[in-house]
């Protein structure tokens, strides 16, 4: 299931937010560079999906759903990230920008044969 460019954002964030220790509200804000109440939305939309639990004004939690999208969209992320830079190469910085968006657009398969790329170079 689709989520949509923002809610796959807020997730991947969240997962990559985990590896510091518990994840706050305002934390999620300003490594997205959004506003609390933007935050608060997201969080809000991802609880009635079942992706992510979170206590009454307190940190939140990626459900198992929620982190198996978290980390295919991160895995996407950092594959498409590497194709860019080390095939085309790409500035490290615009890889991972360009990344950001191409991860929530691209089909499964055009990915699979950029991995495949990769790992046969």
């Amino acid at each position: 299931m689709k989520l949509g460019e923002s809610l796959e954002d807020y997730l991947e964030t969240l997962l990559i937010l985990e590896e510091t220790g518990k994840i706050r509200c305002v934390d999620v804000a300003t490594r997205m560079q959004v506003s609390k109440p933007s935050v608060n939305k997201a969080m809000n939309v991802l609880k009635e999906k079942g992706y992510v639990l979170q206590e009454s004004y307190g940190s939140i939690h990626l459900t198992e759903e929620g982190r198996k999208i978290a980390e295919s969209v991160y895995q996407r992320h950092k594959g498409i990230a590497q194709f860019l830079h080390q095939v085309l190469g790409v500035s490290a910085s615009t890889a991972d920008e360009d990344a950001c968006h191409i991860e929530h657009q691209i089909s499964d398969e055009t990915f699979q044969k950029m991995m495949e790329y990769i790992n046969n170079k």
